[in-house]
């Protein structure tokens, strides 16, 4: 019973999640500008309040839309993996992907992740088909129609769009796709500019922001610098989960180790596959061109400020998925059912771990500390890295009592911009503590922690 009413698809929000509830709740001008002046594009943002449209601002109502991207993506890398190596290879990578911890965990969380996800392997999918389809006219097989093209070059455009309006992440996949043709589908690349200039004519309304944000993030923003051991934990939350466990050092392992075999078996054979190269790119540039921000190697530093961050490369799965697929197929038969069969198990395994987590929330403070409790005078008070959730639960509880934001540790970046919007609409106030009786919700290092004052 617990799994069915206590679980990671029903647990509270949590700050970046109420952050979308919230920004999706305001007008839509205004949720372009409070866009506009953080640090994402508008994509995910209008897809949730067109939901809302129609449905409550919901946990559920809101993390089923990342839950139809995720189950989207795995039919697209069906399709993609079916288009690079058969259907049997299509299944399997599909299955893969289903069960992959860090695909899985994102899920069920109301954030961009799969959706940004969902467009970068249509993205790639598409190229993938276009290679086929124009390159066959420099082949011996059988040319396309003329309007199987055009419906490919259609989607490609619309899913590359929609991924650069959904995560600048998209970028660095536009980049491996373009080094892609450079350096292995030449024949090609003067068609496919044509189809990059359409996708960049659309985004042209969304490139000053961009500049705007670019230029802010590099006077303040919160992702640390690349150390030792930031690709590394990167690499172990996408091959074995976010979260520790026990089977999670098992996962991780196993797919490093087929990650490798399978590449020495590559380098040995000196054969990869075009489609094996595109993939490659797809997994790696990300990973390299995020690390370059920033990055400083004895005493030189380049521009800008770092953007790594293990939770935008959660699309990195995908391709990283195919990589452990495809180097299994290379084995003997009855060990590559065995691995694949243990990558399935351990993956379904720490998904369950994850499914049954219930982490305590804003929620549940509000249940336990504040309802009941809370007289129609008192205030409530809180700080910027709560905000999110505090006003979320405040709505959701329907209580009128005035929210009053701390201005200690206010940035420019990572929620001001909300904060900011909803204190102009008047549903929020940024001031000092008030006098008189009032509730403090502040996180705390493990779970919240909740101060009842007055002031007599």
């Amino acid at each position: 019973m617990f799994s069915l009413s206590q679980n990671y698809l029903t647990r509270g929000f949590w700050g970046d999640e109420a952050w979308t509830s919230l920004i999706s709740q305001l007008p839509f001008q205004q949720m372009l500008k409070t866009t506009a002046a953080d640090f994402h594009p508008p994509g995910y943002y209008t897809i949730v309040e067109l939901v809302y449209k129609f449905l409550p601002p919901t946990e559920i109502i809101t993390r089923s839309i990342s839950i139809i991207f995720y189950l989207l993506t795995v039919f697209l890398v069906y399709k993609l993996a079916s288009e690079i190596k058969g259907r049997m290879f299509g299944l399997i990578s599909a299955v893969v992907v289903l069960v992959n911890p860090i695909f899985f965990t994102y899920a069920f969380e109301a954030r961009n992740y799969t959706m940004f996800a969902f467009a970068a392997t249509g993205s790639i999918y598409c190229l993938i088909k276009l290679s086929s389809v124009l390159g066959s006219r420099f082949s011996e097989n059988k040319p396309q129609k003329t309007d199987n093209r055009k419906r490919l070059w259609t989607l490609f455009v619309l899913f590359s769009t929609l991924g650069i309006y959904t995560h600048y992440y998209m970028f660095f996949i536009l980049a491996a796709q373009g080094l892609y043709l450079i350096l292995f589908d030449r024949k090609i690349l003067l068609r496919m500019i044509w189809a990059y200039a359409v996708v960049a004519v659309l985004y042209f309304p969304w490139i000053p922001f961009l500049e705007k944000q670019v230029t802010s993030v590099g006077q303040s923003y919160w992702i640390g610098a690349v150390d030792r051991r930031t690709h590394f934990e990167a690499l172990l939350r996408i091959l074995g989960g976010e979260n520790k466990n026990i089977l999670r050092p098992f996962l991780f392992w196993l797919s490093l180790t087929l990650i490798a075999v399978g590449l020495a078996q590559h380098i040995r054979q000196k054969s990869f596959e075009r489609s094996y190269r595109l993939v490659w790119l797809w997994a790696v540039v990300p990973f390299i061109l995020a690390t370059l921000p920033g990055l400083a190697i004895d005493g030189f530093k380049l521009p800008f400020r770092p953007i790594f961050f293990w939770r935008y490369l959660i699309g990195s799965s995908v391709p990283i998925s195919l990589i452990i697929v495809h180097a299994s197929q290379k084995l003997p038969k009855n060990l590559f059912k065995l691995s694949m069969v243990a990558i399935v198990v351990l993956g379904v395994a720490i998904d369950g771990l994850t499914f049954n987590r219930s982490p305590y929330t804003f929620r549940e403070a509000y249940r336990e500390k504040v309802l009941g409790k809370i007289k129609a005078t008192d205030k409530i008070v809180t700080v910027l890295p709560s905000f999110a959730e505090v006003l979320y639960y405040r709505n959701r509880n329907n209580l009128n009592n005035e929210l009053i934001v701390l201005p200690e540790g206010l940035v420019q970046f990572s929620g001001k911009s909300l904060l900011d919007a909803y204190n102009a609409n008047g549903k929020v106030k940024i001031d000092k503590a008030p006098n008189g009786r009032y509730f403090e919700l502040r996180p705390g290092p493990s779970i919240v922690k909740i101060e009842s004052q007055s002031f007599d």
